[in-house]
């Protein structure tokens, strides 16, 4: 395996993570101190990138540059800090967005960094270690839940570990669209709001009431902003209860237009998401048997700090993750390893040549450890099986991308290279895929006997795609 190097407080001066939301968009810079996090500076912007999602599920060229101006904004505040320290994470809108690519595209020009997708599990994954390092510990299992703009996220689990993670499709802003049309405020619509998002709920109930919980926390701005108004009218006892839910609820509907919302403690821009956030909190307690839910400053985007620190030290949630799934599919973990070390002392000898950065590495990495996943299922084309796996699973520690380019690794690393993965693969880093399929292509067929015998001394040399590869003489009539 390849060795991680402990990192110090002084090897990473600061850090920043971005937090690109369906609501806002966050940025928190901070620095490290004996393996924790301490906070410099925090941003926020209301982007309400939702709002711009049409019909056929592509972005308006409003919401879009909405985006775009907010991340040059925070690009300003991320000079001084290497990009290697900075990571930036989109979320459901993102997700769900057809032409969320041209938006990552843009992002990564103006942010200089990696700019991202996770699928919903990671994205409560990350949420919980940003709630989890920001509360006491405590014994027995917490339930925490992240109300979003597009997405709900709901994790129970015990310390620093998430042990059930889940991300609904009911988020304040959707939400709004949904049930709030032309911005008109209805006890009916109200009641649907709560009645739709206890119905989302239903699916996840009986898995998390059977694990239980000994205490509820509520993350980012929705139950923020609900728990201030509730303190400023004297509804709120030690944390939020369902009863000063309906009170709050009592004082929403007596607003005609969510324009109208004029509430103590409520900001205004956080005034015409409060309905629809609040009928989402209500139906959680309802539904899910919450009695009281406290308040936790920790978030996705301290999550995405912790992560990234942990990438960087001994431990890393994505050896753990891949460790598991070679367990899994009961790979073989010495071929495995075989084949993972001859790829790294590939990936050396030419990775100045063909500039490959620390992210390829990873990814040349954890996909050589991966390539035989496949075969649990048949070996007649297991590189397909393996590709579809990598491409499926809730792997935590990787994004989208990620699970992405290491399927397209594994789907090309025998037989004929399928172009069409190589179709999916962002334009600026697809030269840097194809150079990795041919480390990866070589180092399965160096191991080919599956034998510890040692490689042959070669040398390499790469120009342009093309890699030569001279033995010494005779090598081949000794083997």
């Amino acid at each position: 395996m390849t060795e991680l190097p402990t990192v110090t407080d002084s090897e990473i001066p600061h850090m920043a993570a971005i937090d690109m939301g369906s609501n806002s968009f966050h940025m928190v810079i901070a620095r490290t101190e004996s393996g924790e996090i301490r906070p410099v500076q925090k941003i926020a912007e209301k982007v309400m990138l939702a709002t711009g999602l049409q019909e056929d599920n592509s972005l308006d060229e409003a919401a879009l540059e909405r985006g775009l101006a907010c991340l040059r904004r925070f690009a300003q505040c991320l000079e001084g800090i290497s990009p290697r320290y900075v990571r930036c994470v989109g979320t459901n809108t993102l997700r769900k967005a057809r032409n969320g690519n041209a938006f990552l595209r843009e992002a990564r020009k103006i942010l200089k960094c990696p700019v991202e997708v996770v699928n919903g599990r990671e994205e409560a994954r990350l949420i919980y270690l940003g709630v989890s390092h920001s509360l006491a510990q405590e014994d027995g299992h917490r339930l925490v839940f992240d109300i979003g703009g597009g997405s709900t996220e709901f994790i129970i689990g015990k310390g620093f570990e998430p042990i059930l993670t889940e991300s609904l499709h009911m988020g304040c802003v959707s939400y709004r669209e949904r049930f709030f049309p032309q911005r008109q405020i209805s006890e009916q619509g109200f009641r649907r709001a709560v009645i739709r998002a206890r119905l989302e709920l239903t699916s996840i109930e009986r898995s998390y009431r059977d694990a239980g919980w000994g205490a509820a926390v509520g993350a980012s701005g929705t139950v923020k902003a609900i728990k201030n108004a509730l303190i400023e009218h004297g509804w709120y006892q030690d944390g939020i209860h369902l009863d000063g839910l309906y009170k709050l609820r009592d004082k929403v509907l007596s607003f005609s237009t969510l324009d109208d919302i004029d509430i103590a403690g409520i900001k205004v821009d956080r005034r015409t998401v409060l309905p629809s956030g609040l009928a989402i909190l209500i139906a959680i307690f309802e539904q899910l048997g919450v009695e009281k839910a406290r308040f936790s400053d920790g978030a996705m985007r301290e999550g995405i700090l912790y992560d990234m620190l942990g990438r960087h030290a001994p431990e890393d949630v994505r050896e753990r993750t891949v460790r598991a799934l070679m367990k899994r599919y009961s790979v073989d973990e010495t071929q495995a390893e075989r084949v993972q070390q001859t790829a790294m002392d590939l990936f050396r000898r030419v990775e100045q040549a063909w500039d490959l950065g620390a992210y390829c590495q990873d990814w040349l990495n954890w996909s050589a450890l991966c390539h035989e996943i496949g075969l649990v299922v048949s070996h007649s084309g297991y590189h397909r099986h393996g590709a579809y796996l990598l491409s499926y699973s809730d792997l935590p520690g990787f994004t989208r991308q990620d699970q992405k380019i290491m399927a397209t690794l594994v789907g090309c690393h025998r037989r004929k290279v399928r172009t069409a993965m190589l179709d999916e693969v962002l334009p600026h880093l697809l030269d840097k895929v194809r150079r990795l399929i041919m480390l990866l292509r070589l180092a399965v067929v160096f191991n080919r006997s599956r034998r510890d015998a040692g490689l042959p001394v070669f040398s390499i040399a790469v120009q342009g795609d093309s890699i030569h590869l001279a033995f010494e003489p005779d090598w081949i009539n000794r083997q």
